[in-house]
């Protein structure tokens, strides 16, 4: 059995999931400075941006949908949540005093793919298939994203032998 999902949940979780991943990069550029920072703030509003991206197609859903909501189901309901829980920003994501810049990248990049991760297993769960050129743009971005967290984590290694 194949399980859909609330098109509204998922579109919630999506602005939860990059509020968290823009608080994480904002953090994380506190700890940084010059292009390190750069990038790492530049990073935070892309993840903002996907948030109020996300929090836009939410608020036409909820005014020009037809679509009746349908009835709580106990089993997506459970599957969102554990995609969802912490299991994206997961506790060895978090951000620790004394974190080096590499070990940073590292947790940014495993967020990056965590990411990916819950948006293709959403895209194909959805009740209402109008949200998909959205979250198959996103997985794009973040993709993205995880090429250039990788090729700093790279140029860094390089500056640093």
């Amino acid at each position: 059995m194949q399980i859909k999902l609330n098109t509204f949940d998922v579109l919630m979780a999506a602005v939860k999931l990059e509020m968290r991943g823009a608080r994480f990069y904002a953090d994380a550029a506190k700890m940084a400075s010059g292009s390190e920072m750069n990038l790492l703030t530049q990073l935070a509003e892309m993840e903002a941006g996907h948030a109020k991206h996300f929090s836009d197609i939410l608020a036409e859903f909820e005014k020009g949908s037809d679509e009746r909501q349908p009835e709580v189901d106990e089993e997506s309901d459970a599957y969102l949540q554990a995609l969802t829980s912490d299991r994206i920003i997961s506790t060895e994501c978090q951000i620790e005093e004394g974190d080096t810049y590499p070990e940073i990248l590292e947790k940014a990049m495993l967020i990056e793919k965590n990411s990916v991760f819950f948006y293709t297993s959403v895209k194909y769960s959805l009740l209402n298939e109008k949200s998909v050129p959205d979250l198959d743009r996103l997985i794009g971005e973040e993709v993205g994203h995880f090429k250039a967290l990788s090729d700093a984590l790279t140029a860094w290694r390089a500056r640093n032998r």
